[in-house]
This record gives structure tokens, C-alpha cells and sequence, in this order.
């Protein structure tokens, strides 16, 4: 079943274990969709599959060490990401946005998006004001997504609250049917994504 055929069944969620991410962008192409905003660019290497199915696409990512970033990362690697990012998408229709993702979200008009990917922080905080901020700038009948549809705890502060905080979102807003793409568990043999996607349409 392809996602096309998924999204038409109805489920709190549908699950959808044969796809991956990489999908979703031809999905969007099928819908009508032309333009939206990625949360979390890094080195760009899913903006590129986005962009390269003719999308225009708003990437969001600061780039900067702050306060309460909690990756395990330094500055330096977060320059390097950048530049890599700017080498691999500057044949593209991306435009490149150094704010933090409530920086940015200001800049965009409610409803002018298509679509937006998110894939930021992961802690609970950065997770609901993400979803809850960026689907206000989605259209109606518009595509909100994201990766890393998981719980995990871990020793330090590093929480990942994505799957709580989407299965909360969906419950508090009644939304009729929403999915998650890619397996569960690893099969031998078939390429998936380490964590599965999740995506609605808003109604």
C-alpha cells in the first residue's frame, strides 16, 4: 500500500509500515502541494529529497549553541552542518532561515504554507510548541508531519517526547485519523528509517 491509498483510511492512527519518510514528499507533489517549511534542517539531507520532487522549501535551522540546546553537539559541527547543507541545496528552490523555530514562525502568515516537516528538539517543550505554532501556518487540507515518533529516556536531560506529545496533540483536538510511517521493528533486508514519521492532514 502506498501512502496515497493509506491516507484514505480513517484510524487514531493508521498505521502505514511500508513507507518511509522519502515518500511523503510525492505524496505532497499528488496533493497539490508546492510549498513548505522544514524545523530542523541539519545537513540537509531530507530537505534535498523534498526539494528534489519540485517542492519549494522554507528550511528552518539556527545553526547556533543556546541555552537550553540539549543535542550533544558544539559549535563547531553545527558550522559544519550548515555549510554542508548550503553546498547540497543550492541548486534548489530552498530557502535558508538562521532562526530558531519560534523565531521563524513569526515571519510566516497563517495559512500560507502547504506543508510543514518537523524535526527539532525533541524534548516535550520544543515538540508542542513546534506542532502547535507551525500547524497554524499550514492551510486547510495542508500536510503536518514529523519524524521521530518515539519515547525515549535517557541518563542526562536529552529526553525524546515526540511520541507523547503527538499521541496528546491528536487526542486533544479530536483529530479524525492520522498515520505513522516505517516499521516498528527492523526487517532484515528492507530499507527503513530508525524512527518512524507521523503525519495528518489538517482538517
Amino acid at each position: 500500500m502506498n501512502l496515497t491509498d493509506a491516507i484514505k483510511h480513517s484510524g487514531r492512527p493508521f498505521e502505514i509500515p511500508d513507507a518511509s519518510r522519502n515518500d511523503l514528499p510525492e505524496l505532497f507533489i499528488q496533493m497539490g502541494f508546492k510549498k513548505g517549511a522544514e524545523i530542523g534542517v541539519k545537513e540537509g539531507a531530507f530537505s534535498e529529497i523534498i526539494c528534489r520532487a519540485g517542492l519549494k522549501l522554507f528550511g528552518i535551522d539556527p545553526y547556533l549553541m543556546y541555552d537550553d540546546y540539549i543535542e550533544p553537539e558544539t559549535q563547531e559541527r553545527l558550522n559544519q552542518a550548515m555549510e554542508k547543507a548550503a553546498s547540497r541545496l543550492t541548486s534548489y528552490d530552498f530557502t535558508p532561515i538562521h532562526k530558531t523555530s519560534m523565531g521563524a514562525v513569526r515571519d510566516f502568515p497563517d495559512g500560507s504554507l502547504d506543508f510543514v516537516y518537523i524535526d527539532g528538539y525533541h524534548s516535550f517543550k520544543f515538540v508542542a510548541e513546534d506542532i502547535f505554532e507551525w500547524s497554524k501556518k499550514v492551510k486547510k487540507g495542508g500536510g503536518i508531519a514529523g519524524h521521530d515518533y518515539v519515547y525515549m529516556a535517557k541518563r542526562d536531560k536529552h529526553h525524546v517526547h515526540t511520541r507523547y506529545v503527538v499521541d496528546a496533540y491528536t487526542r486533544a483536538f479530536g483529530m479524525p485519523s492520522w498515520y505513522i510511517i516505517g516499521r516498528k521493528e527492523k526487517i532484515d533486508g528492507e530499507k527503513r528509517d530508525p524512527y518512524r514519521s507521523w503525519f495528518w492532514i489538517k482538517p
